[in-house]
């Protein structure tokens, strides 16, 4: 396990650039990549089936959810979810897919057979973003609140209701849920910090400070890393699950957005915005040497495939999906 400051990475970091940069430039030029075109207008996130064959990506400028068909590489099907989509995740036990509109101050229940909306559960005003629970019945959504308290609203998925909230920060944005325990980790922009909730008791049990503008959010699949992408600070923050604790952070690109580590924990790929390219690194960052692959303009959010491997890039500005096979 790493055991180094913000200082000791950064040196490191620096001392290797020079090969890292090699490196990626001689790896990203054999990863194969191709793109989706017309992905809808300013989609923003996105998310897979559990047999990575579809990709459900939030169509923000249009008020839709789209699924795209990985194999024939094109939208197939759209249904209106409500005002200003954003985040959203699978539930696949329960066929649904679970979308925050933003704007609406609701959640949608989409049917993944049927691709209609089942339920419209009314949460609190403007959520960002929604994840589920590894037992599949309780959901989790983040938004900013009517008042400068955010606030974490907590649904059961069965029920389609609302069951409880807690108070979060200042903008709490996006959110993680651990698949060991289900503690749900929350990226307060206001402050700069992470805060752990234990959902069982509504409580929020520790803050972790961490870069400038914490706006992406992933958990490793055993529980025991999360990785924070610091829009403002450039960064990716690495905590230690069990400490409670910062133990390194590494530079990545501009303005970091999306993260997501794979399914067997080996990579975690950070969408960095204004640079239109996606760092991927070893997860226990036993090399700080960086794969980057290109992508379309305004890259926002990431996720890897079963196969992980392969790489789903949404693009804001280029109003795309970028499909990239890594080595």
């Amino acid at each position: 396990m790493i055991r180094r400051d913000a200082r000791c990475a950064m040196w490191t970091w620096a001392a290797t650039a020079g090969a890292a940069l090699g490196l990626a430039a001689a790896l990203a030029g054999q990863a194969r990549v191709f793109r989706i075109k017309k992905v809808g207008e300013y989609p923003n996130f996105i998310a897979l089936s559990g047999n990575g064959r579809v990709a459900y990506v939030t169509s923000f400028g249009t008020g839709e959810l789209l699924a795209l068909d990985l194999g024939e590489k094109k939208v197939v099907r759209s249904v209106p979810v409500g005002d200003e989509p954003l985040g959203l995740a699978v539930v696949e036990s329960e066929k649904a897919v679970l979308v925050a509109c933003k704007q609406s101050g609701t959640v949608a229940v989409v049917n993944s057979d049927t691709f209609r909306v089942d339920a419209t559960i009314k949460v609190g005003a403007a959520p960002n973003a929604v994840a589920v629970g590894p037992r599949g019945y309780r959901a989790f959504v983040t938004n900013f609140g009517r008042t400068k308290e955010g606030q974490l609203d907590i649904l059961d998925v069965r029920e389609k209701s609302v069951t409880g909230s807690i108070k979060m920060g200042l903008s709490p944005i996006a959110l993680a849920v651990s698949p060991i325990n289900e503690t749900v980790y929350v990226c307060n922009g206001g402050s700069n910090e992470v805060w752990v909730v234990d959902p069982n008791r509504r409580t929020v049990t520790n803050k972790i400070p961490v870069g400038e503008g914490p706006d992406g959010i992933a958990i490793s699949p055993d529980g025991k890393r999360v990785f924070v992408a610091n829009s403002r600070s450039n960064d990716l923050t690495v905590i230690d699950a069990a400490l409670g604790k910062v133990v390194v952070t590494v530079p990545v690109g501009k303005k970091p957005f999306g993260v997501a580590v794979s399914g067997d924990g080996k990579r975690v790929v950070v969408v960095n915005t204004e640079s239109r390219n996606v760092a991927v690194l070893p997860a226990d960052l036993s090399s700080l040497q960086a794969l980057t692959i290109p992508v379309d303009k305004g890259p926002v959010d990431v996720k890897i495939a079963p196969d992980n491997r392969t790489l789903l890039v949404v693009n804001e500005q280029s109003h795309s999906v970028t499909v990239a096979e890594i080595p």
